[in-house]
């Protein structure tokens, strides 16, 4: 197991055989570092001592290879239908939100005038 996951186990196997048990206080080996999960950026190991067979623990090891996640085209809480409405339209940059801040500060304190009018407003 020392040359999987482009040798970040093997590090890790490394930096724990450096360490000795509380136990027995022999180094800890390869023999008793054992991968059980891998995700993207992290590993989980057990560490146990291969001498005396006490646990040192679990360790969840970062290891800085994080996956690449391509940020999503649209956000997620979007229906279908928002979808076929903006998902061609391109998307917002931070000029346009500074455009839209002095776009609204200029419309003043009364602001609400320009909002159309709906429901008895509308009809009276």
């Amino acid at each position: 197991m020392g040359n999987i996951h482009g040798g970040s186990f093997q590090a890790i196997q490394e930096y724990f055989q450096q360490k000795f048990c509380r136990f027995c206080d022999h180094p800890f080996t390869a023999e008793g570092i054992q991968l059980l999960r891998e995700e993207p950026g992290i590993m989980v190991v057990r560490v146990s001592c291969s001498s005396c067979g006490r646990p040192l623990g679990v360790a969840i090891v970062g290891t800085g290879a994080s996956a690449s996640k391509a940020r999503p085209k649209y956000p997620a809480e979007w229906t279908k239908r928002d979808f076929e409405r903006l998902g061609n339209k391109p998307a917002i940059t931070y000029d346009d939100v500074l455009s839209a801040h002095e776009f609204f500060a200029e419309l003043g304190p009364d602001w609400s005038r320009h909002l159309p009018r709906t429901g008895r407003a509308a009809n009276g």
